[in-house]
């Protein structure tokens, strides 16, 4: 019995689970002595575990996706339901890309009247299913995190200046005192630029990690936004904060 042999019965062990040491050596007409051998390789490559007259395949956990564990973050799951908590039934909405607003898109549930306009690709299913009146923003798809997907709104169909919301949600790559927000993509600058004529208030979300990071392209001073949601202050931020007059929320 050589190696093609050994990938013939990896190919049962796949397909039935389980295999027998005289179905196989009846199979290929070969002592059980040899097929014990090649199970016994099997096990020790870590694909079977044996047992008395046969060997059983090892059912090994399936990783989960980037698209699955944006939804098992603790900290974005606390500061999604902190930035929900800002929603009231009747708002109008706009609903930035990221891992942070596809869990908070998650949460927008129990209203009866919301109406949400968005290019957060990833989060659409979650919106409808809740119930709410969704807009999908047009424009290229694209992606800055290999794990969701957003239009990038830069395209001659993406009429942004009839969109009026009464508050908008959106995350953020870097946030610094001097430089102000700050994003990785070019194609996310557009809808920063914005937000302020869209939006009567703009909510932040950015755990600690993005204080003091700068990222490649600036968007908006920090005077900008009007709330802040965050795991976390530096006090040389918050006192910067609070004299702008940006309210912080710290999520719990």
């Amino acid at each position: 019995m050589g190696t093609n042999r050994l990938e013939e019965i990896h190919r049962l062990l796949k397909e039935h689970k389980k295999v027998y040491v005289n179905d196989l050596s009846a199979r290929f007409n070969v002592s059980v002595v040899s097929v014990r051998k090649y199970l016994a390789r099997l096990a020790d490559e870590g694909v079977a575990t044996r047992f008395y007259g046969g060997a059983a395949l090892v059912e090994r956990e399936t990783e989960p996706t980037p698209f699955e564990s944006i939804y098992a973050d603790p900290l974005r799951n606390t500061l999604a339901r902190a930035a929900c908590a800002h929603v009231v039934d009747g708002d109008s909405i706009f609903l930035g890309s990221g891992m942070t607003c596809c869990i908070l898109a998650r949460e927008l549930t129990g209203f009866s009247n919301l109406t949400v306009f968005t290019n957060n690709i990833t989060a659409l299913p979650d919106l409808v299913k809740n119930g709410a009146r969704v807009y999908l923003i047009g424009g290229e798809v694209a992606s800055t995190d290999k794990a969701t997907l957003f239009s990038s709104w830069d395209s001659p169909h993406a009429h942004l200046q009839n969109i009026f919301v009464n508050k908008a949600f959106t995350s953020i790559s870097g946030l610094d005192v001097k430089a102000g927000l700050t994003v990785d993509s070019i194609v996310s600058t557009r809808i920063f630029s914005q937000i302020p004529q869209m939006a009567h208030r703009w909510y932040l979300i950015a755990d600690s990690s993005k204080f003091d990071k700068i990222s490649i392209y600036p968007v908006a001073d920090l005077d900008r936004i009007h709330t802040l949601i965050t795991d976390h202050v530096p006090d040389h931020y918050a006192q910067r904060l609070q004299s702008i007059h940006v309210e912080v929320v710290k999520s719990v």
